[in-house]
This record gives C-alpha cells, structure tokens and sequence, in this order.
C-alpha cells in the first residue's frame, strides 16, 4: 500500500499536521518516508539518516499534505529517549519533504512551533542552525547542561552555542541543541 492510499482511507484534512503512521504503516510507506527525507538531506555533507525501514521504525512521524495532489508533503520524525538516556520529553531527528518551497516553510515553521515547548529539542548544524537562529528558537548554551545530555562523548564547546562530540565512539560531529530538553 503507498501512502497516497493510506491518505485516502484516513481522509487526511489539508493543510492540518496529523499523527498519521503506526507501527504497521511505518513498514508499508517506509520507502516513501525515506524518499522525502533524502530529498531533505540531500544538499547536507552527510546526507540523510534515514535509509532503510529499519531507520524508520524506531521514530514517531507527524505529517502534512497542504497542496491538491493526496501524498504527504512533510514528514518530521522524532523520538522519545532511549533507556541510557538521561533527558525526558522528545529529540526531532529531523525532517522530509518534497522539495517545494511551501513544503520547506511549513516544515520549519513546524520546527520552531515545536521545539518552543517544554520537552522538544533538536541537533541542528550548518543551514538548519541558521534557520533556528533566525527564528530565535531557545538554543542551550550551558556546557554542563549539554555534558548531562551527551555524557561519554567528549563534548566541547567550540563557540558559544556549537560544541563537538563523538557519536558512537568514532565520529566526531559539530552540532547547537535547539529547544527545551527536559534534565
């Protein structure tokens, strides 16, 4: 079943986000999940996250069609933490879409409406970054605060807002949480 039929039993309303996917769906429209999230990260040095079904089902997905055409034109993923996890509340992992500029903004504006509540926070580096700043998301810039986040991964501040660490003990990576995280 593809997505644009799942929309079409479920009546998805237009223009109105919606907590669209089970677990069992996740499995029928992964590929199509996968695709608006490659298109997302495609211009990203690292690309997407996202590849195989396996990458989708560990996530929570809210959804949006806004244009004529019944498919999903913005997908945003998140999760809640992990057992070794020392925060609460939910970490976006990131966010699909279908390359149109209307698509983008929605998303964003998505982004920034939820990462504004208490528990909703984001990594965020490079174009994303700057979009956040933009829209003057709360940004933690406490080193403790973000040492209690990440422990284990050598964290260090790199500026004021940006740190590095290591993800799964080999890759360095250059990211600024965005959002309120709850400790």
């Amino acid at each position: 079943m593809r997505i644009n039929e799942i929309i079409l039993e479920r009546d998805l309303p237009k223009n109105m986000w919606e907590l669209l996917i089970s677990t069992a769906d996740k499995g029928e429209v992964s590929s199509d999940l996968i695709n608006l999230v490659k298109n997302a990260y495609s211009v990203t040095k690292d690309g997407s996250m996202v590849n195989s079904m396996k990458d989708v089902m560990h996530s929570d997905w809210h959804v949006i069609d806004w244009d004529e055409k019944d498919d999903v034109d913005v997908a945003i993923f998140y999760r809640p933490p992990r057992n070794n996890e020392p925060w609460q509340g939910n970490k976006i992992q990131g966010m699909g879409h279908d390359g149109q500029r209307t698509s983008k903004d929605k998303g964003i504006a998505k982004l920034v409406q939820t990462l504004n509540k208490r528990g909703w926070w984001i990594e965020a580096s490079d174009a994303l970054r700057a979009v956040l700043l933009k829209h003057n998301v709360p940004i933690i810039t406490d080193e403790a605060t973000l040492q209690k986040i990440f422990p284990n991964t050598n964290l260090k501040m790199i500026d004021k807002i940006s740190y590095t660490r290591t993800v799964g003990g080999l890759k360095l990576i250059t990211e600024t949480v965005f959002g309120n995280p709850i400790i």
